[in-house]
């Protein structure tokens, strides 16, 4: 079972790199997959994954902390927006651009939410903590 884990965590992992020139199919997802896959497939790759500096600034703190500061959460809205100006601009396509737009506003306002606590108050956070 290890072995296929290491595999599949090496096709999600070649799928999210190549996604990064595809505009409009996300990278993220594969990577998390990527996470999920090569963390099942060691223990020690799990330690190191969990102790990894930006898995514990942007998932850790960020997601189970709510502690991903504003300027932090700025520069992820400034990166994406910049990736999605690509196609933004070179489509020439009405519906891609009114889509863009949206997704942007809605990634503004779903993490706004999420760390001013207008919603999923204390879905993600422990309890013990």
């Amino acid at each position: 079972m290890r072995f296929i884990y290491i595999i599949l965590g090496l096709i999600t992992f070649g799928i999210g790199t190549l996604t990064i020139w595809v505009p409009g199919i996300p990278t993220t997802p594969f990577y998390l997959l990527t996470a999920f896959f090569w963390g099942r497939s060691s223990t020690r790759l799990q330690i190191w994954l969990e102790n990894n500096k930006y898995y514990q600034q942007y998932v850790y703190k960020g997601i189970y902390k709510r502690q991903l500061t504003q300027k932090n959460r700025i520069i992820i809205y400034l990166v994406t927006a910049a990736f999605m100006s690509i196609p933004f601009f070179t489509s020439g396509k009405l519906w891609l651009q009114i889509t863009l737009i949206c997704a942007s506003f809605s990634q503004i306002i779903a993490m706004e939410g999420f760390y001013r606590g207008w919603w999923l108050n204390n879905w993600f956070l422990d309890e013990e903590d």
